[in-house]
């Protein structure tokens, strides 16, 4: 069978791992980039294979596709508690009672898990890392367009409900990766049976942490609201000692800080935090917009960069975050942090999320051998040149309109 060949032209191409191309072309060939450039230079290879149709894109720039490194699919049907309710600034405990109780009274949609996948995919986004705590929930999205890589999230602070989730643990198939929820619901014992497990299988490890100052607050003292949230949840905190340290410390101490650990949020952070990242080479992922929902502080995303660490993106859940869209976080992102050049922002929605999840060689970036299905962004002034085009791409939000190229 012939190959599919295609050569698709506009005004403007952001290949993001490469700079700028005005009147630039990409090439595919049966789902794969073959070239990109300037171009002429693209339409001579071009001519030299077989059949190759010409799609132009005027008005349009070609970026690569999104990558959602954070996301909770499973909470779709809650999307009602970030439309009809706001928290008080910082009230992450309040905002958790809220979120447990209409889980008891509304299980699990998989109709719409499934609507949230397809609103990513329509914003460009290919790559989804999904968490969720129901083992059913890996079937999310398993026959559509968008690749998932679903965790199951295992929560056990202490006693028997660590025992539990340990017990838990042990009864899931290999093939299926797990992980923990954050320091102040994880216990040491259950932190480190999921990261020895996740290193044998090769699989990440995503990790609530920092995101707010209660949990600070209670990893440093022992108290605050989460202690008096987790005696309502009837855990038994009368033994428990607190590491008297911050919630990234306390991870590096367990040992879990390496190049395979994704630290999810990352608000309440010092620059001894980034440091020791750093040092780890862990990987973060930030949610401008669930943090902003929340109230629990914007991330030092410049001390971030300072150290040599490129965050990705992630929109949490609808539960948790009304504009539930890349754009959206790469809109909130620039009004936190104006300083932060846009082209930066855009990396952090593709290039540096493809990374964290290790699909670089597949997604992320514009070059030969990724997969060929690119956004094509309605941009009113794709022409004009890339500084224009980034600061509207990242400032548009949800008045985003793109098509997909294959």
């Amino acid at each position: 069978m012939a190959e599919t060949i295609r050569l698709y032209r506009a005004p403007l191409i952001l290949p993001v791992a490469a700079p700028p191309l005005c009147d630039g072309a990409v090439l595919t060939a049966d789902g794969r980039v073959r070239a990109v450039g300037p171009y002429p230079e693209v339409r001579r290879l071009a001519e030299t294979l077989p059949v190759a149709t010409e799609v132009d894109y005027e008005g349009h720039v070609l970026i690569p596709a999104l990558v959602n490194a954070h996301c909770h699919l499973e909470l779709s049907g809650l999307a009602f508690l970030s439309r009809q309710w706001q928290p008080a600034p910082g009230d992450i405990t309040g905002w958790i009672r809220r979120l447990l109780a209409a889980r008891e009274e509304r299980p699990a949609d998989p109709d719409a898990a499934l609507l949230a996948l397809a609103r990513l995919f329509a914003g460009g986004c290919r790559t989804v890392l999904d968490i969720g705590n129901e083992p059913g929930s890996a079937a999310i999205g398993r026959q559509f367009k968008v690749e998932v890589f679903f965790y199951l999230e295992l929560l056990g602070f202490s006693g028997a409900a660590q025992e539990a989730a340990l017990v838990r643990l042990a009864e899931q198939p290999a093939e299926l990766c797990c992980t923990g929820h954050a320091p102040y619901s994880t216990g040491p014992e259950l932190f480190r049976a999921l990261k020895k497990r996740a290193a044998a299988a090769s699989c990440r490890l995503p990790v609530h942490v920092a995101e707010s100052v209660a949990e600070e607050e209670f990893l440093a003292h022992g108290g605050g609201p989460l202690r008096d949230f987790l005696q309502e949840r009837g855990l038994d905190l009368a033994a428990y000692r607190p590491p008297g340290c911050s919630a990234v410390a306390w991870l590096d101490r367990l040992g879990l800080l390496d190049e395979q650990t994704i630290c999810v949020h990352g608000v309440q952070v010092s620059r001894e935090d980034i440091a020791r990242l750093a040092a780890r080479r862990a990987g973060v992922c930030l949610c401008p917009g669930s943090n902003r929902y929340l109230g629990v502080g914007r991330a030092p995303l410049p001390a971030y960069l300072e150290a040599g660490i490129m965050p990705a993106l992630g929109t949490d859940s609808q539960a948790s975050n009304h504009g539930f869209s890349l754009w959206h976080e790469m809109k909130v992102l620039r009004e936190d942090h104006p300083e932060v050049e846009p082209a930066t922002v855009l990396a952090m929605a593709t290039m540096a999320g493809a990374r964290l999840l290790g699909r670089e060689s597949e997604t992320g970036v514009i070059a030969p051998g990724v997969a060929s299905a690119l956004p094509a962004v309605v941009c009113p002034d794709a022409a004009s040149g890339p500084e224009k085009v980034l600061e509207y791409l990242t400032t548009a939000g949800e008045d985003i309109r793109l098509e997909w190229i294959e």
